[in-house]
């Protein structure tokens, strides 16, 4: 029983460093930009001195700002790149590609390849923008959403384009 005991012992804690040792895969946007990040570092770290900043102060002590790039290339494509930032830190990211560039369809596929089936979001059209309803789909309008460990992926079609937003979940403001 003592033999039993010692050779569970030993392969639990063989178990407990190979999981400790194994790495961590940390989600990197385009030029190596991470979440948490503050602006500053994005705009280092891009390197493209045309972008435009909006800050907005929230009616709480919370200050909410975009940095956005327009026209950039994203892995063959244009598109326009919003960086959002909360208190300064990286937490989300949104892309906007025209669908010239490239359309609901071919991101949904290379989406799916990447991170598996996503869910498909209910969405009803609304004035110009694409929001999640309760069972209320309409054709046209598409959104689906996949989560890769900490990041939450959305991409909806909206109108002649289709916008990407990367979510990190573990983002304060979501805690």
């Amino acid at each position: 029983m003592k033999k039993i005991i010692a050779v569970l012992t030993v392969l639990c804690l063989i178990l407990s460093m190979a999981a400790l040792a194994e790495e961590t895969s940390v989600f990197a946007f385009r030029n190596g930009v991470l979440f948490g990040m503050t602006q500053k570092d994005v705009i280092a770290t891009e390197g493209d001195a045309r972008y435009e900043v909006d800050t907005e102060n929230t009616k709480g002590p919370v200050t909410f700002t975009e940095v956005e790039y327009e026209n950039v290339d994203i892995e063959g494509a244009k598109a326009d790149v919003t960086y959002m930032f909360v208190e300064d830190a990286l937490v989300a990211i949104r892309v906007d590609y025209d669908d010239k560039a490239m359309s609901y369809d071919e991101i949904d596929k290379t989406l799916t390849t990447a991170f598996g089936d996503g869910a498909n979001l209910d969405v009803k059209v609304l004035g110009n923008g694409v929001y999640a309803v309760d069972d209320d789909g309409t054709p046209e309008a598409k959104a689906k959403a996949w989560v890769s460990g900490d990041i939450m992926i959305i991409a909806e079609r909206d109108g002649d384009d289709t916008d990407v937003t990367y979510l990190d979940m573990t983002a304060a403001y979501l805690k």
